[in-house]
């Protein structure tokens, strides 16, 4: 179980640093785009909206573990400040 965990985390940051690099990629609206209710922050059902938007399912639980993931202060949200790295 681990292994998977940390080949999914290894994948991710190879994303992220390849979307950071590209010219046309916005951090900021992209996190935008999930925030659906425009306060700022993505909860754990905007989470899960977005990905079965994407044609997967996801339980509830699943998409909490997301929100934990990002989640540096434990608020119970996303915020931009939580993803967004400094260049």
């Amino acid at each position: 179980m681990w292994r998977v965990h940390f080949k999914a985390e290894v994948a991710a940051e190879a994303v992220r640093q390849r979307l950071q690099r590209q010219p046309c990629f916005n951090v900021y609206e992209a996190f935008n785009s999930l925030d659906l209710s425009g306060d700022g922050r993505v909860s754990s059902s905007e989470i899960k909206r977005m990905i079965e938007s994407r044609g997967f399912y996801v339980t509830e639980k699943e998409a909490s573990q997301v929100l934990k993931k990002f989640d540096t202060n434990n608020d119970g949200s996303i915020t931009f400040n939580e993803v967004s790295v400094p260049d």
